[in-house]
C-alpha cells in the first residue's frame, strides 16, 4: 500500500481502509508496489530500455487507474 499511498496522498485513509476491508484492493495495491518498484529498478539499471521501461509506466498507469477506479466504487 505504501507506494498506492504516496501517488494517491489524499486519499491514504481511504486506500488503509480499503484494504484492510477486499484482499482483492489489497492484492491491487501490493501488484501496483510490486510494478512500481520494478519500474524504478530498470531506469537505474537500464536507462535506455525504452520499450520495456515503457511497458513498465503503461502498466504502473493501469494499475492507479484500477486503484482510482476502486476508491471511487468505495
Amino acid at each position: 500500500m505504501k507506494k498506492a499511498i504516496e501517488r494517491f496522498p489524499h486519499l491514504a485513509h481511504q486506500i488503509g481502509r480499503l484494504a484492510e476491508q477486499n484482499e482483492t484492493f489489497r492484492s491491487l495495491c501490493e501488484d501496483h508496489q510490486l510494478a512500481v518498484e520494478a519500474l524504478d529498478t530498470l531506469i537505474i539499471r537500464r536507462p535506455h530500455d525504452d520499450k520495456v521501461i515503457g511497458e513498465y509506466r503503461v502498466l504502473v498507469g493501469e494499475l492507479e487507474a484500477d486503484i482510482e477506479a476502486a476508491l471511487k466504487k468505495g
